[in-house]
């Protein structure tokens, strides 16, 4: 699963709008490889600013983002270098553009450590994968559809 963690000032994403239009543009980044959009979970973390510091031309707001990839890793430089400009591309109206400082960083963690409502999620490209991407939401699945 892709979970990004958004911590943010509290001056900014102040709107169930500008949270949904961002999640959704993130999410867009996956689907567009193949993935099932409930896969993508994006989490909001306001900040006060007693609790936010940043010497990063202070006073701008400074948003800081964690990105946690489980369903796929980056296979070459290539690959990264597209995954980072989508990643960039899909900020940039929300943050790049309205004048906040920011920062991202990307970690990939352990397929093999990885379940979804008590299921081990199905393979890449794989028909049970087709079937979570179709009714958007984890099912029981036939292991030999699933890669595993």
């Amino acid at each position: 699963m892709p979970m990004w963690v958004i911590y943010h000032s509290s001056s900014t994403f102040t709107s169930a709008t500008e949270k949904s239009a961002l999640a959704t543009d993130i999410t867009k980044i996956y689907t567009a490889g193949g993935l099932p959009p409930f896969y993508v979970c994006v989490h909001f973390i306001p900040l006060s600013p007693s609790n936010f510091y940043s010497s990063m031309n202070e006073p701008v707001p400074m948003v800081r983002i964690t990105i946690q990839n489980i369903a796929r890793t980056i296979q070459s430089d290539a690959h990264r270098d597209n995954f980072l400009a989508r990643v960039d591309t899909a900020l940039k109206p929300h943050i790049e553009d309205k004048g906040y400082d920011w920062e991202y960083s990307v970690l990939e963690t352990s397929r093999d450590l990885w379940k979804i409502n008590g299921i081990v999620p199905p393979m890449p490209v794989t028909e049970a994968e087709g079937l979570w991407k179709k009714r958007n939401k984890a099912v029981p699945f036939e292991r030999e559809k699933g890669g595993l």
